[in-house]
């Protein structure tokens, strides 16, 4: 049993059965009015369904593929230090964001992020970070601000 527990798919796939039944059975609490074929609880039920079936999936293969397992489980160890980096990130970058816009705020958050979230056996490639780092926020900024006319935290520069 112990080792079903410590399986993230077997308790992902548990987790999402419960939350696709609870979807599911609010989905079909909304109120139509019968005026036409496909009303406002038509999608959450779809959805619900999708996730439903999806997580039994999931489950029903980590299962079968967990019985076969021996019981020799391994414990990965936590890297804290990243997760309290990228957390510390996240925060810096949310508070500098109406101070300094998007753009600008995004291309080193997206470059440190990148160095943060490499794994230590993979070489970093800087270049790549870098332009990526570049095009992504740029791109994303002009997307929203012309095409979908949202506005975007501008900062003092933009």
């Amino acid at each position: 049993m112990k080792k079903y527990l410590s399986d993230k798919n077997f308790m992902a796939g548990f987790i999402f059965l419960f939350i696709s039944l609870f979807y599911l059975a609010n989905a079909f609490l909304i109120e139509t009015k019968g005026l036409v074929s496909v009303e406002a609880d038509f999608m959450p039920k779809i959805y619900g369904t999708l996730l439903l079936i999806s997580s039994s999936v999931l489950l029903i293969s980590s299962y079968l593929k967990l019985r076969t397992k021996k019981e020799n489980v391994e414990k990965a160890a936590t890297d804290w230090k990243r997760i309290f980096a990228v957390l510390g990130l996240i925060f810096v970058y949310v508070l500098s964001m109406e101070y300094l816009g998007f753009i600008l705020v995004s291309i080193p958050f997206l470059f440190c992020l990148s160095l943060l979230l490499t794994p230590d056996y993979v070489k970093k490639v800087y270049w790549i970070y870098a332009v990526f780092s570049v095009i992504l926020p740029v791109i994303a900024y002009f997307l929203f601000s012309y095409y979908l006319s949202l506005t975007m935290p501008s900062g003092i520069f933009f």
